[in-house]
């Protein structure tokens, strides 16, 4: 019994730990308006992000799109853009304690760059 306890307190400490980093943060860190229509925010954005961590996704339904950078774990950066009224929303999410700081600034300037 004494063999089994600290291996069950373990495996319950990684479940809630690796539970954390699967979730979306709540709230996005960045979020912002555009004149453009979301197809064309997202035909901006896309191949920059691609040029900066090529190994960006992106999907598209009904008019909202969402780019997707995924980390060793979860995702690291989410880009979500949708019709708002009257203006484009564009939301950037960014898990800043485990994704690496390497290409965030220039994936920010790019928000930006393309509003």
């Amino acid at each position: 019994m004494r063999r089994f306890l600290p291996s069950l307190l373990l495996s319950c400490a990684m479940g809630v730990a690796l539970a954390g980093c699967s979730s979306t943060p709540n709230n996005p860190s960045y979020d912002f308006d555009t004149a453009k229509t979301p197809s064309d925010y997202a035909k901006c954005i896309y191949p920059k992000w691609q040029q900066i961590k090529p190994d960006t996704t992106m999907t598209e339904s009904k008019g909202h799109y969402k780019l997707l950078i995924s980390g060793k774990i979860a995702s690291d950066e989410i880009l979500e853009v949708y019709k708002g009224n009257p203006k484009t929303r564009v939301f950037l999410y960014q898990r800043a304690p485990l994704s690496s700081a390497f290409g965030r600034n220039a994936l920010e300037k790019a928000v930006r760059d393309c509003l």
